[in-house]
């Protein structure tokens, strides 16, 4: 397996995975996630070619030439907040899960966080009945800060958000 930052050029199988993930499980996916899966290919390619002038950078997970696997990290440009990123969009499709494909996935954004300039600590948000994915954060250090009630509503159902944070310079 190899994890990789994606380029415009992976727009195609980009979107499949985020798609899928719309399709698979709607209630765990973010609004920028979802907003890449329904654009056309070709505004999908324009932003992908924009991400890294804004602090987003994306990665895959790849076996054979397929990709398997995709997470992403933004950090916010402006100095008050670049000493912290934020991990979202983590998916593995069903087929794939139980191949510690996330596992590959979190050590890359973590590695790549910590050799960004300044950067302290990574953040994330969980959605609280996503309980693989919380095990996989908490398994690399990822504390809990607090809980966003009701933070999302989608068919009839509302779901609470946890919000995590890992230290990763490893002092205190």
């Amino acid at each position: 397996m190899l994890v990789r930052r994606l380029q415009s050029s992976d727009a195609a199988v980009y979107q499949k995975i985020r798609r899928h993930a719309v399709s698979d499980v709607p209630q765990f996916v973010g609004p920028l996630a979802e907003q890449e899966a329904l654009c056309d290919l070709t505004e999908l390619q324009s932003r992908m070619d924009a991400y890294e002038a804004e602090g987003v950078f994306l990665f895959g997970c790849f076996s054979d030439e397929q990709c398997v696997g995709v997470a992403a990290l933004s950090r916010k440009l402006n100095p008050k907040y670049s000493h912290k990123v934020f991990f979202w969009g983590l998916y593995i499709p069903p087929e794939f899960r139980g191949r510690s494909i996330g596992r590959q996935l979190m050590e890359h954004l973590i590695a790549f966080a910590r050799s960004l300039p300044g950067v302290r600590f990574a953040m994330l948000q969980v959605t609280t009945t996503n309980e693989p994915a919380r095990a996989l954060h908490q398994r690399f250090g990822f504390v809990s800060c607090g809980i966003e009630p009701r933070a999302l509503f989608l068919d009839g159902r509302f779901y609470d958000f946890e919000l995590m944070q890992m230290n990763l310079t490893h002092d205190t």
